[in-house]
């Protein structure tokens, strides 16, 4: 059950990536900026444009990270994913 619901926070992250990113593109092709001001380029404009493209494509791969982790660990497991219990068992191990 709860490799499921794993997976289906990751499907939703990947949901909240691709509406960031078909977002980023709509607004690129729109002008991106130049709505916000007189249609002459300036560098307020370009400025303006900048930072939301920047804002908007960290935002989409920030939620595409999310949805990678989130379904990895739901299609690996418990056993696979928790390497440091591994390592810290065979650090105390001690042979007879």
């Amino acid at each position: 059950m709860k490799r499921i619901f794993l997976f289906c926070a990751g499907l939703l992250w990947l949901g909240f990536a691709l509406g960031f990113g078909f977002f980023l593109v709509q607004y690129i092709t729109g002008g991106a900026g130049l709505q916000f001001f007189i249609p002459v380029i300036s560098e307020t404009s370009v400025l303006v444009g900048l930072v939301h493209f920047m804002g908007l494509a960290t935002a989409a791969l920030i939620c595409f990270a999310i949805s990678a982790g989130l379904c990895a660990r739901a299609f690996c497991g418990e056993e696979q994913c928790d390497h440091s219990s591994e390592s810290a068992k065979s650090r105390n191990y001690q042979p007879h």
